[in-house]
């Protein structure tokens, strides 16, 4: 009877039955099984079936996100009898994404897996306050915190989190993990965490194992080791602040010191091409004297104004002149106008956060399809006063700078997801698809009026798409084309023909649907992110997708944008080798398949606004100084 339970209790989370799962729990206690051996090797062993299915891409995370609503379903019924104290209590782990990205998934897939080896996790949800992370660890003794970040922009809030920690005398308490797909073990190592894994399995093995080393949570959270921690970490944390200097806004301060040297030296060399013919030329693949740079910096620029980060958001004069002032002082081949993910959301209802000096952030979403009313694109709506932002910063570009202005706003199913939640609309996908295509179907008239205001207003030379869930592992090819690639194929890419537009889409997912979104879409640029800790689950680079797809669209990436936090000279150094690295990749490779200038040197996602702007210049002219030789050299 015991292992006809357990197994069924299995079959249950498999199958994603919240009423079985529960059922067959309260069944469980009453035949006498020990809840931590029903949840064991019952509930979360359903779980690590799929999680081995989604693992070999027989499931994706709508099918994980149902699994685990049953695996919860029965853990709310045995968490109840476990064991709460001694050496049976819960290990207790933490978990959220860092604030000001709204992205979950990942944090999702690793709380589930956490919870099935049998942690109590306190989930925070999205955009955490940084605070709440320290104050959750010591509210319940934590024995793991672990956060999450999709948006670069983001990330640097996870070192805060670690600096709190020590401050408040409790690092040692806690082991620290941190993910996503642009965090790195690199950069895990640099802000002191313990640990990042590329997927929710890992994370889980290794927070497990991790657990077991520790001493107990009564051991490590006494008055007496927390004191000895506000010690212990008091000189590391001066010694890191006095290393800083006076400098409190390091974008600010870099900012000025581009500005000096410009007004000394200026524009060091003059050039062949201008900006917007040497992009021009380079989107057609003809003969350019070096190929474009434009490393994502879109946020950043704002410190030349200098303004604030709601003001850029918000005020067309701000987004323009940071614009304009980030071309002139770096000598950007491009400027891209993306400003947040939350504005199209924003204009259907969704509650969105502005604050002064982060990216704004979704922070309540509709509960309900059915009230889903798209507005028309007009005066009083942000994405209005993006697209006269917009336009305001074109005219400054192409008149005194020469430069193009790429403009920037999400597709439908990103738009979607911002507004209703990406867990949920996931698994309607499965359980309820009817509804999640008609919302789709909705979001596209919006993306679409959206797209045709820019072009009849001429706010832009060329306008980029955010369609971020083309995603092997997210969602099947299949599902994708389903949800969104249809839509978008059908209906918004014949509208960029119509105003002899080429298509253009920004997309940092790890493992993109390249087929459906270049070769379907007839997409004209395409600006990609590299993983490489991913590449064996489909993440590629320009040596990869060049061969493949450089005959029909010009690629753009991908250079690790979190590089660019580091203003210091071994942290410059390295975004010049990587840059030089890239450059002298890419034009063999595009040589090798018949093609000359199609590729723009960039970032694989933004640049996190709060940072320094010394990299953004050290990579703009490393590919001045070397591109020039280099083009003549390979490509004649």
């Amino acid at each position: 009877m015991k292992e006809e339970i357990l197994n069924q209790l299995a079959d249950a989370v498999v199958s994603g039955s919240k009423e079985s799962a529960a059922e067959l729990s309260k069944k469980a206690l009453e035949e006498g099984i020990d809840p931590q051996e029903a949840l064991v090797n019952g509930l979360a062993k359903g779980m690590n079936i799929m999680s081995d299915k989604y693992e070999t891409g027989e499931a994706f995370v709508p099918h994980l996100l149902i699994a685990s609503g049953a695996m919860y379903a029965g853990m709310e019924v045995l968490i109840p009898h476990l064991k709460k104290e001694g050496a049976g209590r819960p290990a207790t782990g933490v978990i959220g994404t860092i604030e000001g990205d709204v992205h979950d998934i990942g944090k999702n897939l690793v709380k589930t897996m956490l919870s099935a080896a049998g942690f109590n996790m306190i989930d925070l949800g999205n955009d955490v306050p940084l605070e709440d992370f320290v104050k959750a660890a010591k509210e319940n003794k934590a024995d793991i915190i672990s956060m999450s970040a999709l948006m670069t922009t983001t990330m640097v809030g996870m070192e805060k989190v670690i600096e709190s920690l020590q401050e408040e005398g409790i690092r040692d308490a806690v082991k620290v993990m941190v993910g996503g797909a642009p965090v790195s073990e690199e950069f895990a190592e640099k802000i002191g965490a313990d640990s990042t894994h590329p997927d929710s399995m890992g994370a889980a093995d290794w927070a497990t194992n991790a657990v077991k080393s520790m001493p107990p949570a009564d051991e490590r959270w006494t008055e007496e080791k927390i004191s000895l921690g506000k010690v212990k970490y008091r000189d590391v944390l001066a010694k890191k602040k006095a290393k800083v200097g006076a400098a409190k806004d390091i974008g600010l301060e870099t900012a000025r010191e581009i500005i000096d040297e410009f007004e000394k030296v200026g524009v060091k060399k003059k050039e062949e091409m201008t900006h917007i013919d040497r992009v021009v030329s380079s989107l057609g693949d003809k003969k350019v004297d070096r190929l474009p740079v434009y490393p994502l910096a879109c946020g950043v620029l704002r410190k030349f104004v200098p303004t604030t980060y709601r003001e850029y958001t918000t005020d067309p004069e701000m987004f323009a002149q940071s614009a304009y002032l980030g071309v002139k002082y770096m000598d950007l081949d491009m400027f891209v106008g993306l400003v947040d993910l939350s504005i199209t959301s924003s204009d259907l209802g969704c509650k969105v956060s502005i604050p002064d000096e982060d990216t704004p952030a979704s922070v309540g979403h509709l509960d309900d399809y059915d009230k889903i009313e798209i507005p028309e694109v007009k005066e009083g709506t942000r994405i209005y006063e993006l697209i006269q932002a917009s336009k305001l910063a074109k005219e400054r570009l192409n008149k005194e700078l020469n430069a193009p202005f790429v403009a920037f706003h999400e597709g439908p199913l990103l738009t979607l997801t911002q507004l209703m939640g990406a867990d949920r609309v996931l698994m309607d996908m499965k359980t309820n698809p009817d509804v999640v295509l008609d919302a789709v179907d909705k979001m596209t008239d919006f993306v679409c009026d959206i797209s045709e205001k820019f072009f009849e207003e001429d706010a832009c030379d060329g306008l980029c798409i955010d369609n971020l869930w083309s995603n092997n592992v997210i969602m099947s090819e299949d599902d994708y084309w389903k949800f969104e690639g249809k839509f978008v194929k059908d209906r918004h890419v014949p509208l960029f023909k119509e105003y002899n537009q080429p298509y253009m889409i920004h997309s940092c997912a790890d493992n993109v649907h390249f087929d459906i979104q270049i070769k379907e879409f007839g997409t004209g640029l395409f600006s990609y992110a590299y993983y490489p800790k991913l590449r064996n689950k489909g993440s590629k680079n320009y040596a990869d997708l060049i061969p493949k797809y450089g005959d029909m669209c010009c690629m753009m990436g991908e250079v690790d944008p979190i590089k660019f936090i580091d203003p210091s000279p071994e942290g410059v150094q390295s975004i010049e080798n990587d840059t030089e690295e890239l450059l002298r990749g890419v034009l063999p490779v595009l040589k090798e398949n018949g093609l000359q200038s199609k590729y723009v040197m960039s970032t694989g996602c933004e640049i996190p606004p709060g940072g320094p702007l010394n990299g953004v210049k050290a990579m703009v002219d490393t590919v001045k100084k070397l591109g020039p030789d280099l083009q003549k050299e390979i490509m004649g």
